[in-house]
């Protein structure tokens, strides 16, 4: 898991990853990389809210943990939904990813869920071979 956003989209103000203008070049390199491979998805925990990122179009997969807590969630105003968020949820919980195989094929599950641990987002993916 990395502990910064490669997609994000991220705050205005922050220049300390790739998803900023200040590593542009750096970002779009990793994102090209990125969206040649298959089964490659992206995961962090050093964010403030719960997302999943996917640029249509595209096959690149970001998901944020989020807060541990619902008091330490913020940063992001929930209703800023972007066109690539396929998710987004300002509040505490935690990521859990599950791989599972069905009749010889392979699939990934990511839960995001509160910090009861109720689901509130999944995405399930069947693993190319």
């Amino acid at each position: 898991m990395t502990s910064t956003p490669i997609l994000g989209p991220d705050r205005k103000q922050k220049s300390d990853n790739y998803s900023n203008s200040n590593f542009q070049h750096e970002g779009d390199e990793i994102r090209a990389f990125i969206n040649e491979q298959e089964n490659f998805f992206i995961s962090n925990g050093d964010r403030h809210w719960q997302y999943v990122t996917h640029p249509e179009g595209t096959n690149l997969w970001e998901f944020s943990a989020g807060a541990g807590a619902d008091g330490h969630a913020g940063g992001w105003k929930q209703e800023d939904v972007r066109p690539e968020h396929r998710f987004l949820r300002v509040k505490g919980g935690f990521l859990s990813g599950t791989v599972s195989h069905q009749d010889g094929s392979p699939s990934l599950r990511f839960q995001h869920h509160d910090i009861d641990g109720k689901v509130v987002h999944e995405e399930v993916f069947k693993v190319a071979q």
